[in-house]
């Protein structure tokens, strides 16, 4: 059974016995006269019943408001043609509601385009043009109002008519279902179903005007009703007897009547004890019902409750099983298709992190506890009383002291998401040195833009840095400019092409030509050359100063190199480079002022960490020759 087919008969079922219960317990205080107990009771069997004629009404809108939305049906209501996709769709609507006798898309000429009786022309077709739309009538149009009598809905889709019809006999009334418990007081008392065209219903089948039953003066009350509004109690005569009924108005204007009615009774005191009895059996069995509905709706998802915790404490195994054939049965395979595919990226996520010499953490911040990867152990030997953030290696590294407040200040700004790009720091390894590590994060926000966890990266960067320091100590320098030689430059660059490719940063090298150098030689002196160099130096070095290095590379020729390129802006670098020079200096031994001019050549290391230092350096000397021929003074990029 479908699960939504289950829930509505549950509903059905639990508003129809609490309310039989209560009026079996009461019905002894019935008098013969209908005193007010009696037309109390009376009018809460008539709203009782209402709810589940109002599930009937909703579900039948809820079929048209389902087919109409069907992309097939607008199709076909649109040409008028008959549809594959829009029979099929009807047919199996069909087959998974028993309720629903026949489904019809009809044309303008009255013939069947989809649906029950597909390629036939429709009989009662003129009949039905008239009726009101999204309305629940009994088919008085052309049914036998005994056998084989239906209930209809109607929408008009396109230039076509949509008819949904309801079986009225047999076991799939859907008015029987309303109906077949409605013994409330005695064997005479009766729910009686009418629809806006006056024509009833008690079950099976339906029969035309009602008013024949209940007379036009109750009948004129029935139809006065407002939307959801019940009646006072109002009496009639028919078969010979007085009857007590209660009228509420079901669905509104497109929906359904509800008439509970009772003759007039005496119950005996002495059924007092029976009664009793039957509400108690009456009891038991709602219970237990309401037991066995509630486990079998609420069973599969303790099943992925279950599961959830068995993976969550370690078992990857872990599956649900023995999968049923509805909409559950649908929700628990995407469930164990979803952990398939989590456990496999899971275990690749976990492969890829211990063949990595790098270490990969994650803090999440509603639970406020940090998780490192297996291979952390390798590298520190540090051991967490608990995956709490007060336990955990980032708060408690050992930390180099020059780096220590700045580590802190840091890890302030990571715990309000702020993302680290490649920070720097020395931590205490296994060994007991320092080395120095890269750390590299993301903060991963909710939709609210608020960060609820931060993952980051620590990438062992002790060799080359070392190899910077080292480099540095044994760097050899210019004479004259006191910048890096050239054996010095080549091999600093060298070594900043891998320490870019683990920040992932872009590095940038400016290769740096005085223009027209020859003229200061030739028109003043050699030493007015050299005070011209060491200009040219003073000013490169100010520049690029603890964001890259300088040297002389030969003769006029300079090389600066940038780190972080991609926020230290090498174009901006050489703008000002430009410009201080283009100020001059006063030449001592001249006694003159000298004005500079440098053209300045780019070239950008951004993807391609495997570069040689020959290569990048002739590339960024080849957009200095393009500056020399378009006038000089300027700079490009290669």
């Amino acid at each position: 059974m479908k699960v939504r087919t289950l829930i509505m008969t549950a509903a059905i079922f639990f508003a129809i016995v609490p309310m039989l219960v209560y009026i079996i317990m009461n019905v002894n205080f019935i008098s013969k006269s209908g005193d007010e107990s009696f037309r109390s009771q009376i009018t809460a069997e008539a709203k009782s019943e209402s709810s589940a004629l109002n599930i009937i009404i909703e579900n039948a809108r809820s079929n048209i408001a389902v087919i109409e939305n069907f992309a097939g049906v607008r199709l076909a209501s649109q040409n008028g043609d008959e549809n594959a996709q829009a029979d099929d769709f009807l047919n199996s609507l069909m087959n998974e509601n028993p309720m629903i006798s026949a489904a019809r898309l009809i044309n303008q000429g009255g013939r069947i385009i989809a649906g029950t009786d597909k390629g036939q022309q429709f009989a009662s077709f003129e009949g039905y043009k008239t009726s009101p739309e999204n309305t629940l009538l009994f088919d008085a149009v052309s049914g036998d109002s005994q056998q084989n009598s239906t209930m209809f809905i109607k929408k008009n889709i396109g230039s076509c008519m949509l008819v949904v019809s309801y079986g009225l006999t047999g076991s799939n009334s859907v008015i029987s279902r309303v109906t077949s418990n409605s013994k409330f007081i005695n064997s005479d008392s009766r729910i009686i179903i009418v629809d806006k065209n006056g024509n009833y219903s008690l079950g099976n089948g339906f029969n035309k005007n009602v008013a024949t039953v209940i007379g036009d003066s109750v009948y004129s009350q029935l139809t006065a009703l407002g939307d959801g509004a019940t009646s006072n109690i109002v009496q009639y005569t028919s078969d010979g007897k007085d009857w007590h009924a209660a009228m509420i108005n079901v669905g509104g204007a497109s929906g359904l009547y509800a008439i509970a009615t009772c003759p007039e009774t005496n119950v005996s005191n002495g059924s007092y004890t029976s009664l009793i009895v039957a509400g108690i059996i009456l009891a038991i069995i709602a219970v237990i019902a309401a037991i066995v509905v509630s486990g079998a709706v609420t069973s599969p998802l303790k099943k992925i409750q279950e599961t959830l915790a068995y993976i969550r404490n370690g078992d990857h195994e872990a599956r649900i099983g023995n999968v049923a054939n509805n909409e559950y049965g649908q929700l628990s395979r995407a469930f164990n298709n979803v952990v398939d595919e989590i456990v496999v990226s899971e275990d690749r996520y976990k492969n890829i992190s211990e063949m990595s010499d790098n270490i990969i953490f994650e803090w999440n911040f509603k639970t406020n506890e940090v998780m490192f990867s297996n291979n952390f152990n390798k590298k520190f030997s540090f051991r967490a009383a608990s995956d709490h953030f007060g336990d955990s290696f980032l708060l408690k590294a050992k930390i180099h002291p020059d780096d220590a407040d700045r580590y802190r200040r840091d890890l302030d700004q990571l715990e309000k998401g702020v993302s680290f790009s490649g920070n720097e720091y020395r931590i205490k390894n296994i060994y007991g040195d320092f080395i120095w590590i890269l750390m590299r994060t993301e903060a991963l926000k909710d939709k609210e833009g608020k960060p609820v966890k931060v993952v980051g990266v620590m990438v062992d960067i002790d060799r080359a840095k070392k190899s910077e320091q080292q480099l540095t100590e044994r760097a050899s320098f210019d004479a004259l400019t006191g910048l890096y030689n050239r054996e010095t430059i080549e091999n600093q660059i060298n070594n900043e092409i891998s320490l870019s490719e683990v920040r992932k940063s872009e590095m940038a090298v400016l290769f740096v030509d005085v223009d027209d150098f020859k003229h200061f030689n030739d028109n003043y002196s050699h030493a007015t050359g050299d005070e011209v160099l060491k200009f040219v130096a003073g000013a490169i070095k100010s520049e690029v100063e603890n964001i890259g290095f300088a040297g002389r590379y030969g003769g006029d020729e300079f090389i600066v190199l940038v780190r972080n390129a991609e926020t230290n802006n090498p174009a901006g670098i050489a703008e000002r480079i430009i410009s201080k020079l283009s100020g001059g200096f006063d030449a001592q031994d001249v006694d003159a002022h000298l004005n500079i001019s440098v053209s300045i050549g780019i070239a950008l290391i951004k993807d391609d960490y495997n570069t040689r230092v020959e290569y990048l350096i002739g590339k960024a000397d080849d957009a200095m020759y393009s500056v020399k021929k378009s006038g000089k003074s300027n700079y490009a990029f290669i």
